[in-house]
């Protein structure tokens, strides 16, 4: 069986203080030497079993590095290569990780992952050049530069997580509670969401996951997904993406040139 590690944890106010300094510095190149793979003031989990080995930090750190390189570090990165190196480095952070779910729910863990072991990426993937601080993209919150990623992938499983675009992700997982609130309801809607993405690829793939969010959060209020088995859950999101794909032919349809 592979093991489980559990991980260096940053405290809050030390996390902040790192936030501020790392925020002056101008060029990503010059966070490589303040990264590391320990820190004085880190603490673990007092009872934890299986603390990660440094091996396993490096492969992490070199691993992260290597994909950010292939997209264009440390130039100014745009949105579109954000988002391709977003979903280029989910799945293979989820792997060489190997984190113990109830250490991933920790802030000060992706606070020491983003602030300590791999400052160069984090803050080039999210520059804070307000140096605000407690920047949610670099202190452990949900939306963290490197825990949104792990978390897509963990609840999503590799293949559809790793194929949805940004804002479907966040759709998803991180506004209505009814969509991403139980994991069973959040894959069963990427899957469908993907598949009806392949069938009619003439629609925009956004629309369409917005137009079947909405349908989705008024079917809640009269049926609960977590209630069915697999096939009806499926059977469910099948048919509120046929909806919406019917929906957008119809807009397009009508307000096309005579």
């Amino acid at each position: 069986m592979t093991a489980e590690w559990v991980y260096p944890r940053l405290p809050a106010g030390v996390a902040e203080e790192l936030l501020h300094s790392h925020s002056t510095v101008d060029s990503p190149e010059l966070l490589v030497v303040a990264s590391s793979t320990t820190h004085p003031r880190a603490t673990w989990y007092p009872t934890a079993p299986n603390r990660v080995p440094r091996e396993t930090l490096v492969e992490v750190q070199e691993a992260v590095r290597k994909i950010a390189h292939g997209s264009g570090w440390p130039t100014p990165i745009s949105r579109y290569a954000g988002t391709d190196f977003d979903r280029r480095i989910a799945a293979e952070l989820y792997r060489r990780m190997r984190i113990l779910p109830a250490d991933a729910a920790s802030e000060d863990v992706w606070s020491f992952l983003s602030l300590v072991l791999l400052p160069d990426v984090a803050l080039w993937r999210w520059p804070n050049p307000d140096r605000r601080p407690r920047y949610e993209r670099l202190v452990g919150r949900p939306r963290n530069v490197f825990r949104r990623l792990w978390t897509r992938i963990h609840v999503l499983g590799e293949d559809v997580g790793g194929r949805l675009y940004e804002d479907e992700a966040v759709g998803l997982l991180e506004r209505p509670v009814s969509l991403g609130g139980n994991p069973r309801t959040a894959r069963a809607m990427a899957a469908a969401h993907l598949a009806h993405v392949e069938r009619h690829p003439e629609l925009p793939r956004t629309g369409l996951f917005r137009n079947a969010a909405v349908r989705m959060n008024r079917m809640a209020v009269l049926i609960s997904p977590e209630a069915l088995d697999d096939r009806q859950l499926t059977a469910l999101m099948t048919e509120i993406f046929d909806a919406a794909a019917r929906s957008l032919l119809r807009s397009a349809d009508s307000s096309a040139p005579r």
